[in-house]
């Protein structure tokens, strides 16, 4: 992190306690590249959006190339390190972390092309592979958080996230048995299992990983301080009884339930809105950057994705209705703001390794973390990220299939666009060479 003058700041998200770089930039490279990979099979089968068929094996592989290729992988990488900074402790095992990344990069590849193909043995095989790499990565970062003295609302949202991530994971397990036929009895509960791993993925998991860190990393990113932080234990515990009441609705048909769990969820990003507001209004940046105005938009977009939940239960869409609030809701949330804090923690890293020395210079002048990106650039991304959502998800609640194409390919652009800009801060032969060097 650097001030706005561009002198990098002491104490930013890399301590003494950080993992080899190696460690979570691999996990970070796979999913950048799993971002531009899924963009552009996202635009390629935006015909398929247009009229609204789910559930096929192009578009439930396309599904998990986004959460488990690429946001998972670069949120796994993330955790790694920002965990030593917010939690002042190390990862639990290197070793382990190390290791892992090659069992989950097997089972995500091997389950994308099963899901893909649709092939009941891959699905088995390739899917408990990734389940293996998923505990093992919860088992070292819950002994991780176990060693930390530091506790308060971010623990909370972090050690949730972990535990939510298990939850997701069995259920998973219970999709791959039944998706696979060598257990048909759960086929009588497929819709109640697919809906719950969703909300525990994506409500429980990514939203408590997002909100926790967000504590963290936004008045990182725009040095502020002497906000008040009394809300945060409020929003952890509304985001918790969202979750379960809306699993309980799931399972017992209740829509009362599904109210009572949308309206908590409100409650719960317009309490993070306040702090979030709080914070930058405390900030010490003369300027505001776009990958934190883009964070914050991903914040109102998830307040509305939980509008459009509540309108879903008067609007009967069937299957195709669901996916367009889910889509929205990975999208729109969970991506953007993935996408807003890699334009800072990316960097940061980068530069950590590579032109931190004092000898480090470009023109004989010091290199800085805003020589790496100009983050103006990211300006038209998160417009067109914004632009393509709010267009498909219109087109879509009318049926306007030309809207939805239209939609699908701006999003495209928008993702293609920040890989590029990621690949481009990486360096891949720079970095293949760091890559294969003993860490």
């Amino acid at each position: 992190m650097q001030t706005s003058a561009g002198a990098p700041v002491m104490g930013g998200i890399s301590t003494s306690q950080s993992p080899p770089f190696a460690v979570p930039i691999r996990y970070m490279l796979f999913g950048v590249i799993c971002f531009g990979l899924f963009a552009i099979d996202f635009a390629f089968q935006s015909s398929t959006f247009a009229h609204g068929v789910p559930g096929t094996p192009s578009v439930v592989a396309l599904t998990h190339a986004l959460t488990l290729g690429a946001l998972l992988s670069f949120v796994m990488g993330a955790v790694y390190q920002l965990t030593t900074v917010a939690f002042l402790v190390p990862i639990a095992s290197v070793t382990a972390a190390r290791w892992n990344f090659w069992i989950y990069l097997i089972g995500v590849v091997g389950l994308f092309t099963s899901m893909s193909r649709w092939w009941p043995l891959g699905l088995l095989v390739f899917g408990f592979v990734t389940v293996i790499s998923l505990y093992l990565y919860c088992a070292v970062m819950l002994t991780s958080l176990a060693k930390t003295k530091v506790r308060g609302p971010m623990f909370g949202f972090v050690l949730s996230a972990h535990a939510y991530l298990i939850l997701a994971v069995s259920v998973a397990v219970l999709l791959v048995l039944a998706d696979s036929g060598y257990v048909p009895t759960l086929d009588l509960a497929i819709g109640q299992l697919i809906a719950t791993h969703i909300v525990l993925a994506a409500g429980g998991f990514f939203t408590f990983l997002i909100l926790g860190f967000s504590l963290k990393l936004l008045p990182m990113f725009t040095l502020a301080h002497g906000f008040s932080t009394w809300r945060q234990k409020w929003t952890l515990r509304l985001a918790h009884v969202s979750v379960w009441v809306i699993i309980a609705a799931i399972w017992v048909a209740i829509p009362l339930l599904f109210w009572l769990g949308a309206i908590c969820g409100l409650l719960t990003l317009l309490i993070h809105l306040w702090d979030m507001w709080a914070i930058i209004k405390n900030r010490m940046r003369k300027k505001v950057e776009w990958p934190i105005l883009g964070v914050v938009s991903a914040v109102v977009m998830g307040f509305f994705g939980l509008c459009l939940f509540l309108l879903r239960l008067f609007w009967h869409g069937g299957e195709a209705g669901w996916q367009t609030i889910v889509m929205f809701y990975m999208l729109g949330v969970v991506t953007m703001t993935v996408m807003g804090f890699a334009y800072k923690i990316v960097p940061f890293l980068i530069w950590t390794k590579r032109h931190s020395r004092a000898q480090a210079t470009r023109q004989g002048k010091p290199i800085l973390i805003s020589d790496l990106i100009d983050v103006r650039r990211s300006r038209p991304v998160f417009i067109g990220l914004i632009a393509g959502i709010i267009a498909g998800t219109t087109a879509a609640s009318v049926s306007w299939a030309p809207g939805v194409i239209g939609g699908c390919m701006v999003i495209g652009l928008a993702i293609v666009m920040f890989s590029v800009q990621m690949l481009r801060v990486l360096k891949l032969p720079t970095l293949r060479k760091e890559l294969f060097r003993h860490d």
